[in-house]
């Protein structure tokens, strides 16, 4: 077979095309008859380097990534975290894979979760920080308006906490 349909068939069983399925869709699309003992060979000949090169060009991308991350943490955005996450799963059920290499990356990818659970909780605490002191003012002049009975003050400031 030519270059394009050895990297077409390679493209079929490094997606998972089993060797009973790729046999006669080799027949049907190249007009080539092969033996299964034809595809054992074209795997380790042809699959498992490819195979091989990819795992290592996903290793490399992600060690790039990871190194980047240690160096900045907190300055990733979304589309870099997805990334990472994806290079996390492709290095995950690539053949061979280095489980060290694996659980850096689930690392980041969690401890950039963290990250965002912090910021959430910093949000939050910011708007209920807000909330009261706008709270305060208001309890402020309620107590300071001498036009208000304390009747209308007790009931204001039930108002103003939230408690009418």
């Amino acid at each position: 077979m030519d270059e394009a349909r050895q990297a077409q068939l390679a493209d079929w069983m490094l997606d998972g095309m089993p060797y009973h399925i790729a046999q006669p869709q080799v027949e049907k699309e190249f007009g080539v008859k092969a033996g299964k003992d034809s595809f054992g060979t074209f795997w380790q000949e042809v699959c498992v380097p490819l195979l091989l090169v990819r795992r290592r060009q996903s290793a490399e991308t992600a060690d790039a990534v990871a190194t980047e991350a240690s160096k900045q943490p907190g300055r990733f955005d979304q589309a870099t975290i997805d990334a990472l996450k994806q290079k996390a799963f492709d290095l995950s059920i690539a053949p061979h894979a280095d489980p060290k290499d694996v659980k850096s990356l689930m690392m980041l990818v969690l401890k950039s979760r963290d990250q965002d659970i912090r910021q959430s909780d910093v949000a939050l605490k910011l708007r209920r920080l807000e909330l009261l002191e706008r709270q305060t003012g208001d309890a402020q002049q309620t107590i300071s308006d001498p036009k208000l009975s304390p009747e209308e003050k007790q009931q204001r400031m039930r108002q103003i906490f939230g408690m009418a």
